[in-house]
């Protein structure tokens, strides 16, 4: 956004230059043309007046000595010459009047046929008195030159409307860069206080993700005490079962066999008896050494399917804990990859491990159903739950169980209150085939 804005403020400073550059060139084009024309209308009018005088003085010459008449046309006809070009070079320019330059013409052309008559005749001196023609030609050139002054105040008339146009230009000139400097000005704010807000922005971004790399390390660092404290535990515990169970059996059944050692020559049934209690002992510790195999990872999950495992998982759980578990089956649950398998059966044991250490409830149901190439699973219970925003309550299990359902590109879903019980709703997609019996349901209840 901010590279965007700068580009646009860029782009209307760079066209509003451009634009202004031009404008000023062509401000500065028509000041030089309006003072050219306005030059040239002076000199032609100045010009015009200067021999308008001469051809006057050339009469009045011819008065004087009428001897010298061919010198005189002479210097009237150069005049004449120069009076009709320069008229011409008038008429020409553009913003001329055309009736007062007809009027100019006329006058000049009136005056001029006057004075090139009396140019011809060779008229004798006339000492003392005027010249009959005079009064004619002295109004004759009052008005040329009333006409050069009217053309010299038209001329002034258009060189003031040329500055005011120019200055209008000139106006409107500043009014654009005026208008430039504060849309540039507006802009850079707007630019500033967008960047502003969005460094803010990135700032708490920054603040809440460093917050919550810390809270992930945090959660790092206690889960990994809480998986070493697991493992003591889970160690502690299959030490325990080895020692109190399996130990003690065989500790009771080396004995029994030493019995038998002593007895086996007796005749009274005593060995009879001995060898029972060791076949008693034996089979006690073989069906210890085939529970805590069971509760490592159940051979029938490889053999029979997840169906046959979570049952018994199911039984098992509720003959341990003496809860109710209502396990409902439904879907083709036999052809599962055996990584699906896997997680399924460990994802319903942490569920029912939580709600026996945690949740304290009587009453437990497990689902699990097969549609649309899904696996959904739910636990839930009657317990007394947890704020799901209170985030130690959510330990290791809950943690391993998300984990799981990670990997397997599943969703899961959390919904606790105190005293309303817990629900864990997982949803997995099934790589393997469906099969035709995806109809199939099965309801087990374990009391």
């Amino acid at each position: 956004m901010s590279v965007f804005g700068l580009g646009l403020l860029l782009l209307i400073i760079g066209l509003s230059g451009v634009a202004n550059v031009q404008q000023t060139r062509r401000i500065y084009q028509q000041v030089l043309l309006v003072d050219d024309e306005y030059r040239q209308m002076e000199e032609l009018l100045g010009t015009i007046r200067l021999e308008t005088f001469r051809t006057a003085i050339l009469r009045w010459e011819r008065l004087i000595k009428a001897d010298d008449a061919g010198r005189l046309r002479n210097g009237f006809q150069e005049s004449r010459a120069l009076i009709e070009e320069h008229l011409a070079r008038l008429r020409a320019l553009r913003h001329t009047d055309d009736t007062s330059v007809a009027n100019l013409g006329a006058a000049l052309g009136n005056y001029l046929r006057i004075v090139e008559t009396e140019l011809r005749q060779n008229a004798p001196l006339i000492p003392g008195g005027p010249d009959p023609a005079d009064n004619t030609l002295q109004s004759q050139r009052l008005r040329i030159f009333g006409i050069i002054d009217e053309i010299e105040k038209l001329n002034n008339e258009n060189l003031a409307a040329h500055r005011s146009g120019i200055s209008q230009a000139v106006d409107a000139l500043q009014s654009d860069l005026w208008s430039t400097l504060l849309t540039a000005l507006v802009t850079g704010l707007m630019i500033a206080g967008g960047s502003v807000f969005r460094i803010s922005l990135l700032e708490n971004w920054a603040t809440e993700q460093q917050a919550a790399t810390k809270e992930a390390e945090r959660q790092l660092r206690y889960l990994s005490q809480q998986l070493v404290s697991s493992q003591e535990q889970e160690r502690k515990s299959l030490s325990r079962e080895l020692h109190d169970e399996i130990g003690q059996v065989l500790t009771a059944l080396r004995i029994e066999l030493g019995n038998l050692e002593r007895t086996r020559s007796a005749t009274d049934g005593s060995f009879s008896a001995h060898l029972e209690e060791t076949k008693s002992l034996a089979e006690t510790a073989l069906r210890s050494a085939r529970a805590i195999a069971m509760g490592l990872r159940p051979a029938m999950l490889d053999e029979l399917g997840l169906g046959p495992a979570l049952e018994w998982q199911a039984r098992d759980f509720s003959r341990r804990t003496g809860a109710s578990v209502q396990l409902e089956l439904q879907g083709d649950l036999a052809d599962l990859p055996d990584r699906h398998r896997t997680y399924l059966y460990r994802i319903v044991q942490e569920g029912l491990t939580n709600c026996a250490r945690h949740a304290q409830a009587k009453n437990i149901w497990v689902r699990v159903r097969e549609a649309q190439d899904q696996l959904a699973v739910t636990v839930e219970d009657d317990g007394v739950g947890f704020n799901e925003n209170d985030r130690t309550a959510q330990g290791l299990g809950l943690l391993g169980m998300t984990e799981r359902v990670r990997e397997l590109s599943g969703q899961i879903k959390i919904d606790s209150a105190l005293g309303k019980g817990t629900r864990v709703s997982v949803v997995l997609p099934r790589t393997a085939a469906p099969q035709t019996n995806a109809g199939s349901a099965t309801s087990l209840a374990v009391k």
